[in-house]
């Protein structure tokens, strides 16, 4: 298992998101082999080329359609937004459509790994696209906005469990290395096209007259067909849904989803109630005090789920940190470019959406560029350049000129932005790896998915609260727009000081 681990390894290096990741595979290299349970491949799973073909798209599909249920839903947002009664442009409201699903795909992510490790990858990996599904379907008949958000974050949950499980099938399907490298390579690559996608799909809908709740119907029926594929193309046998020893931290578990979700809930909600207003501080409170808690558990039960130890490093905390920074940025592009486009250069969804398909096209290029960078160059000069991706993206986006063409500085922002997740998640993912114990990688590189989602949820309630400090009551939605994207700006610049400190221990090239 040693060789294979450094095998593994550079495979590793292309199972990335961004998604945030949004998104993004979810687990390190040693927390892949020890989803396998230690155990080698076991002899061919598959009846045929075109069975492996299949068991690839059905699985690496978990990343695409996580992607595709942000785009879906961020270009054709005003026509959602009436249709729940909420007023035009009301960006304090639309942004909870968004970041309440980005945060449940976050917050659960280190308890669903856990699952598939004691019933089956196979299995959960199955439950995922039916919760999926049954949410999607529930958010298309929400009757206000408040039961769509609910409904919203329900479904996170459903991505939540497909993304660690996805990565263990991935990681278990084959002995040869070429082909899991290029299983892994395709599961990061196809993140970007997903958002695209499920744009598309989002604006061809309302364009053609739809109505917006056929958005989320339309989900439930693909989540329902990827269900059934799920269950018919992959294999039963072979490690894919082998079932493991040990048990769940569930009192921790509570408090430390209890404390992610109380946090967003109180920041996010702040533009809409004031923080004048007791709600958001009492909750703020309850959560960061739940996050200690859930901080004490983990250093006294016998099986944690982020053992607290994993923070002695410097250079993984101050990693964990940067990426926090970064994609906390990135959220940002994702949402207020789109917006940017419809509502001041007067685009149509499905022309804003075409501006975006460079994005899809840039997701590959990085997936390669990860492959060939990361044993050549040292670890942190590839975080650095993801760093200065996001921040030369969101710093340009704040000075374009609204009547300026595509073509200028659009088009080339749109280049170089979106090369930031890919690298950013690889690079910090393979940095855990150099820095943490054999016993602590599968929970670092849940740890580092978490991160990634969790952080555009937070990212877009920050915005938003300085979109509305600053917006003039809407008199003065450009300032606001702007202003949010210099905060990206400051966010990504951070992340830039954060791997200049902390380099030495960053240094190490993946060969």
């Amino acid at each position: 298992m040693l060789g294979e681990r450094d095998d593994l390894e550079s495979r590793f290096a292309n199972s990335s998101l961004a998604g945030s990741s949004t998104e993004v595979s979810e687990i390190s290299v040693e927390g892949v082999i020890e989803k396998i349970g230690g155990a080698e491949v076991e002899g061919d799973m598959f009846r045929n080329i075109w069975h492996e073909y299949l068991f690839i798209f059905v699985v690496t599909s978990a990343q695409l359609i996580t992607q595709a249920n942000l785009g879906n839903t961020i270009i054709p947002i005003s026509h959602i937004s009436k249709g729940l009664g909420v007023g035009a442009d009301d960006t304090t409201n639309e942004s909870w459509f968004i970041a309440s699903y980005s945060c449940t795909v976050g917050a659960f992510v280190l308890i669903t790994g856990r699952l598939g490790d004691i019933y089956g990858f196979k299995n959960m990996f199955t439950i995922g696209w039916i919760w999926l599904a049954i949410w999607s379907l529930a958010a298309g008949f929400a009757p206000n906005a408040i039961c769509f958000d609910v409904f919203r974050a329900l479904s996170g949950i459903g991505p939540s469990i497909l993304m660690p499980n996805a990565a263990a099938l991935l990681a278990n399907g084959w002995k040869e290395q070429w082909k899991k490298n290029l299983a892994f390579a395709v599961f990061g690559a196809v993140a970007p096209g997903g958002y695209v996608i499920g744009a598309a799909v989002g604006a061809g809908i309302i364009e053609h007259g739809g109505s917006w709740e056929w958005i989320f119907w339309s989900m439930a029926i693909v989540g329902t067909l990827y269900a059934l594929a799920s269950w018919l193309v992959i294999p039963g046998d072979g490690g894919m849904n082998r079932s493991g020893p040990g048990g769940v931290d569930w009192v921790g578990s509570f408090f430390g989803v209890s404390g992610l979700i109380l946090i967003f809930v109180s920041v996010n909600a702040g533009p809409k109630f004031g923080w004048a207003n007791p709600f958001c501080g009492i909750m703020l409170t309850v959560g960061i005090l739940s996050i200690a808690g859930f901080c004490y558990i983990e250093t006294v039960v016998e099986d944690p789920i982020l053992p607290m130890s994993i923070f002695k490093s410097a250079a993984f905390t101050a990693v964990s940190i940067s990426l926090c920074l970064g994609w906390m940025s990135f959220g940002m592009f994702e949402f207020y470019a789109p917006h940017f486009l419809m509502e001041f250069r007067g685009l149509t969804e499905l022309e804003a959406t075409f501006q975006f398909l460079p994005c899809a096209l840039v997701g590959i290029l990085a997936a390669c560029l990860s492959v060939f960078m990361l044993p050549r160059v040292p670890g942190y000069v590839i975080f650095g350049i993801s760093m200065l991706c996001f921040f030369l993206g969101e710093l340009l986006l704040a000075l374009t000129p609204v009547e300026q063409s595509y073509w200028h500085m659009t088009f080339p922002i749109f280049l170089f932005i979106c090369l930031g997740p890919d690298l950013s998640f690889a690079c910090s993912s393979l940095i855990a790896s150099d820095k943490l114990p054999k016993e602590q990688q599968g929970v670092a590189g849940s740890l580092i998915n978490t991160i990634v989602n969790y952080s555009i949820a937070l990212g877009l309630a920050l915005a938003g609260n300085l979109e509305v400090a600053v917006n003039d009551h809407g008199n003065d939605r450009l300032k606001g727009f702007r202003a949010a994207w210099f905060l990206g700006a400051g966010f990504a610049g951070a992340g830039i000081v954060m791997t200049v400190i902390f380099h030495k221990g960053m240094g190490k090239r993946h060969k």
